[in-house]
């Protein structure tokens, strides 16, 4: 039987890529399949805002916000992307990422001074997996399972979602508020989504008066310089860069050094913007193997 959804009962302002999505809503590009353009919700973004500031760790939040000011932003990057090499790999093989990142063994097998030993290195000493950034985006309504009218769009929002992790590797920026608050700031510049800018002009503004002497706002607006002037890392063949000595992928990819970051002590660093809220996403992902065992 024929699928008679209509236009009127679609929801836009879901976050998902399971529901099926009337004909005549289905924006093409490239000659692929997107979703329609999702609402300008200003108002929902604020509330999550204030959520996010009273935890940094609620992750759900930043998917929250990006998707509330997407205004088309996802599709641009979309574009932009599957025009390149890798973008069409990825979409035509396609690359799991996340299943290859998640992949210890082989990554283990890298040389010392690789990429991928250092991704590794971090995600270990963090207690992260790439599933816990996809897990957080669940918890909004993506469905990265399902069947789906949007197969080649779905596939990339995955491989940015899991990319996070490696841009704090490749960035220096480590996951205490203010690294997390430089990688966003990267990102923007890289990715240019609004709600991205949102949460770090506001974490800016609130890290600068809890510690009006250090150069929270100089590190965060260094982190936005990095990103315009490193080339596009979201084209870089995974696969061929964890082979690559860390330092030298830096400096082919131009992204300078965190000078201010790091000019701010590792103990203000890691009680700036303090949640209120004590749960990591990696104690939420230790909490959940623990009941599933």
């Amino acid at each position: 039987m024929a699928n008679t959804a209509r236009a009127t009962d679609y929801d836009r302002t879901k976050f998902s890529f399971g529901d099926h999505c009337p004909e005549e809503l289905i924006e093409w590009v490239e000659g692929y399949a997107t979703p329609p353009t999702p609402p300008l919700r200003p108002l929902h973004a604020c509330a999550s805002m204030a959520k996010l500031i009273a935890n940094k760790e609620d992750t759900r939040q930043v998917f929250e916000i990006i998707y509330a000011l997407d205004n088309g932003r996802s599709r641009e990057t979309f574009a932009r992307f599957v025009k390149s090499p890798y973008g069409k790999k990825v979409v035509s093989t396609p690359i799991r990422l996340e299943e290859e990142l998640s992949d210890r063994d082989r990554l283990r097998k890298l040389p010392e001074g690789s990429v991928g030993r250092a991704y590794l290195d971090f995600m270990e000493r963090e207690n992260l997996t790439p599933d816990g950034v996809l897990g957080a985006a669940e918890e909004i309504g993506a469905d990265y399972t399902s069947p789906t009218q949007f197969e080649e769009f779905r596939r990339i929002a995955i491989h940015q979602e899991v990319l996070h992790d490696l841009w704090h590797v490749l960035t220096g920026y480590g996951r205490d508020a203010l690294g997390e608050l430089c990688v966003l700031s990267f990102s923007h510049a890289q990715l240019g989504n609004p709600g991205v800018r949102m949460i770090v002009s506001v974490g800016a503004f609130v890290g600068g008066l809890e510690q009006p002497r250090q150069p929270i706002g100089k590190a965060i607006r260094e982190a936005r310089a990095r990103g315009k002037r490193a080339a596009w890392l979201l084209t870089e063949d995974i696969d061929a860069l964890f082979r690559e000595p860390i330092e030298d992928a830096r400096r082919r990819l131009n992204l300078g050094a965190p000078t201010f970051y790091e000019a701010v002590p590792a103990e203000i660093r890691a009680n700036l913007l303090k949640p209120k809220v004590k749960k990591t996403q990696s104690e939420r992902e230790s909490a959940g193997a623990a009941a599933a065992a």
